[in-house]
Parts: C-alpha cells; sequence; structure tokens
C-alpha cells in the first residue's frame, strides 16, 4: 500500500506524528508520499529531510532506520490547481497511491476570508479531484476540526448542512473590495474565525463530490502534546493550550477569559493519529465522520487542567516563584481591567526597574505575547460543548485486543492527571530546552 499525506505543512505537528506512526507500526507500507512545497529557497527534499531531524522520529531511527527511506517528498501547492504538481509525480501518484491523508490547510484563524478558502475549500477540491483519477484508491482521509460547527451545543458525527452555498462565498471573495464586518455578518455568524467557517464549507464540499470514492472525515478538537507516542508529551509548538499554561505558570497570565467549570476539550496528537489510521484500514462504501474529542465521555475542565499543571509546575520547579493564582471571568470588560490591572500594569513597573539598573526591559513585550495567545483561545475557554464520540468508539471496538493496545484511539481512556503531567513535562523538555 502506498499513502499520499497533502499536508504540505509536513513540518505540522500533526502530519509529523501521522507520518512517524505509519512507519513504526505499519511495516507492510510501501511508500508514503508527502507534498511539500518549496520554500525560501529550500526544496522539498530539503524540507524533508530537516523534518527526519526532529526529536519525533527518534524512534523509529532506532528501531528500523531504513523505514525512513519510505517517506517520498512530492513538490506540491495545496493552493495551485493539480496541487501544482510535476506530470510525472502527477502520473506516479495516479499508479501507485491507495489511501489519501488530506490535512493541509492554513490554520490561522482569521485569515483573510479569500485566502482561507483557497486553501481550505479549492484544495481540498484539487486533492478530491487527484483522487477521482487514482487507479489504486481504496479510501480518501479528510482530517477538519470539531470546531466547524460551535453554533450546535451538541456536535454529533455528521456533517451539517452549509450556513451559506459555496457559489455564494466564491463570488464574494472575488469582489476586490471585500468588508470584514460583512464577512462576519453574511458568512461567520456565530462561528469564531474564517477557519472553522471554511473547514465547515470543505466538508460539504466533501459531502457532495466524494462519489463512489470511501472517504471519512477526522474532526480532532484541539490536538495537544502526546500522551505515549512517539515520545510521552512531545510537543513542537506553542499552539492550542500550550502556549496559554506556559504564560499561566510563569506567571505572566493571571486571568482567563471563561468559567472554571468550562470544559477545554484536548485530545492527544497521538489518539488522533491512531483514529486516522484505523478509520483509514476499514473505510466503507459510505461517507463516515469520526469526532476525536473528549468533551462528551471524558470532560476536563479548566480548573481540573490548571489544577494538575500547578501540580507538575511546582513538583519540577516549572514556574517563577509563587504559582500565580488564576482569576475566571465570563465579562470581557472584567478581562480588560484584570488584564491591565494585574498584568500590563507590573509589566511597565518591572521593565522600568530594569532600565533604571542599567538592564534591557522585556516584560512588555513578554505580555504582549502572553495577551496575544491568551486571545487565540478565547473562544474555546469561554465556552462549552458536548461532542459526541459513538463512531470512535464503536470503531475501536471493533479492533483486536492487539490492535486496540497498538493503536489506542477511544478517549475515554485518557488518565488525565497522567496526561496533564506529561503535558508539562513535554513542554519543559522539547519547547524550553
Amino acid at each position: 500500500m502506498a499513502s499520499l499525506s497533502s499536508s504540505q505543512a509536513v513540518l505540522d505537528f500533526l502530519a509529523r506524528c501521522f507520518s512517524e506512526k505509519l512507519l513504526y507500526s505499519c511495516e507492510g507500507i510501501a511508500n508514503i508520499f508527502v507534498l511539500i512545497r518549496d520554500k525560501k529557497g529550500v526544496t522539498s527534499e530539503q524540507r524533508l529531510k530537516q523534518v527526519i531531524e526532529k526529536p519525533v522520529f527518534s524512534r523509529i531511527k532506532t528501531a528500523r532506520p531504513d523505514a525512513l527511506n519510505k517517506l517520498i517528498p512530492i513538490g506540491g501547492d495545496i493552493n495551485l490547481p493539480n496541487l501544482g504538481l510535476t506530470s510525472t509525480d502527477e502520473e506516479k501518484l495516479l499508479e501507485k497511491v491507495s489511501v489519501v491523508i488530506h490535512m493541509a490547510a492554513t490554520i490561522k484563524f482569521h485569515e483573510k476570508l479569500n485566502i482561507s478558502v483557497n486553501s481550505n475549500v479549492k484544495g481540498t477540491e484539487y486533492v478530491l479531484n487527484l483522487c477521482h483519477r487514482m487507479k489504486r484508491l481504496k479510501a480518501f482521509i479528510h482530517v477538519s476540526t470539531a470546531y466547524c460547527n460551535t453554533d450546535q451545543h451538541l456536535l454529533e458525527e455528521k456533517v451539517y448542512p452549509p450556513r451559506v452555498k459555496l457559489d455564494e462565498v466564491l463570488r464574494y471573495i472575488e469582489q476586490p473590495d471585500q468588508d470584514e464586518e460583512v464577512i462576519k455578518k453574511r458568512f461567520l455568524k456565530s462561528l469564531p474565525n474564517t477557519y472553522t467557517f471554511t473547514k465547515g464549507l470543505a466538508e460539504n464540499y466533501v459531502l457532495d463530490h466524494h462519489g463512489n470514492i470511501p472517504t471519512v472525515i477526522v474532526r480532532p478538537s484541539i490536538v495537544s502534546p502526546s500522551l505515549r507516542e512517539p515520545l510521552e508529551g512531545w510537543t513542537d509548538n506553542w499552539f492550542g493550550a500550550t502556549g496559554m499554561i506556559v504564560a499561566t505558570v510563569k506567571g505572566a497570565n493571571r486571568v482567563i477569559f471563561g468559567h472554571p467549570q468550562n470544559v477545554l476539550d484536548l485530545i492527544p496528537v497521538d489518539y488522533v493519529v491512531n483514529a486516522i489510521i484505523v478509520a483509514a484500514s476499514q473505510c466503507l462504501e459510505t461517507l463516515a465522520v469520526y469526532n476525536c474529542c473528549t468533551s462528551s465521555c471524558n470532560p476536563l475542565t479548566l480548573e481540573m487542567l490548571l489544577n494538575c499543571v500547578k501540580e507538575t509546575a511546582i513538583t519540577i520547579g516549572f514556574h517563577d516563584n509563587s504559582f500565580p493564582t488564576v482569576i475566571f471571568t465570563n465579562k470581557k470588560w472584567m478581562l480588560l481591567i484584570l488584564t491591565f490591572l494585574l498584568q500590563i500594569i507590573p509589566a511597565y513597573v518591572a521593565d522600568l526597574i530594569l532600565w533604571v539598573v542599567g538592564k534591557t526591559p522585556k516584560y512588555v513585550k513578554l505580555q504582549s505575547q502572553a495577551i496575544a495567545v491568551r486571545s487565540l483561545i478565547n473562544f474555546f475557554t469561554s465556552n462549552s460543548w458536548e461532542m459526541k464520540v459513538d463512531n470512535v468508539k464503536t470503531l475501536y471496538a471493533s479492533l483486536s485486543h492487539a490492535d486496540q493496545r497498538e493503536f489506542p484511539c477511544d478517549p475515554s481512556d485518557i488518565n488525565w492527571n497522567k496526561y496533564n503531567n506529561n503535558f508539562v513535562l513535554g513542554i519543559k523538555k522539547y519547547l524550553m530546552n
């Protein structure tokens, strides 16, 4: 079997972990073709070599280093028609690929609508068009997000009807002048950003155009450091809850927008990877949707998360002086006032002291970064959803005991105390050195 991973962000956290797990646990796979664009004078081959040097591949280097030869870079761009493939690469994919994993997207929350549509919707169209011409294709896996229907409190494993028709959106983005307020009122409505909006449009495109291709949509919530694989607590980015946790532990963030009993739906990256692999192996002649989430079966509240993080941070000395008191508020005006009093003013005072003693001020800059990180996750800490995972649990239950041990993906099994301990340890080890 040969697989195509259409993540031009092979440098993306999920894509790297997915490639490593395929190589480590699926020895029968022939090749993994990875779509990567050239960037800043660095070729796709060079970028792949850089990625392989990351710690995420240390396990496979030890166990079966030759398996890394199965990773084959394919130069291309998700934003270009036919993915910008050369005729040689196109023919290779059409002849050899049997499973396509499409996880490429722009994940900038507030990207301009035309850019987000081109990458997340048109990019999906280009991948699916290629899939329809593949001679050996057995499954198409589209990685979406659990947050593309946040106007629903109960989120089931199904494709929801679009809020607006794609044709209407395409006509609008062809206009030279696009008003952000019009976009919010006409298209986004109650959705938080263009990312979640366009991922929902992409799901509907897949529903309408997958044809007779066995198709799966996998919807992870907030993808977070690994629970077990490839390394406990492995992470390589500040996205999701990671930045907020570090800012809070270090005392830079003292206010959280939300209620302490709100559920923050984290999902370990290795559980998402395993769900994708298992879903691909059992893909049927219909479209199936799998939510990779924890809120409905194993909820983690903000209060639980911070208590676990606090305990671990104090134990390993990963905090500055005393662990700061965190205040929760559901009021935006109160969030601004508390942030000004507890974060911004102290930062200016600290920088003034540094300046007086002849040192370089730094705390105002750090504070602006902490506020920016928090603002990205404000929508998710100030709301709660119940995301059903019945299909994922059924999928997991269908596996043999051996495969359940090899590909754990039932979120009910996650021990949050152990996970959050690994979360903090992973941040300290892999991000803070």
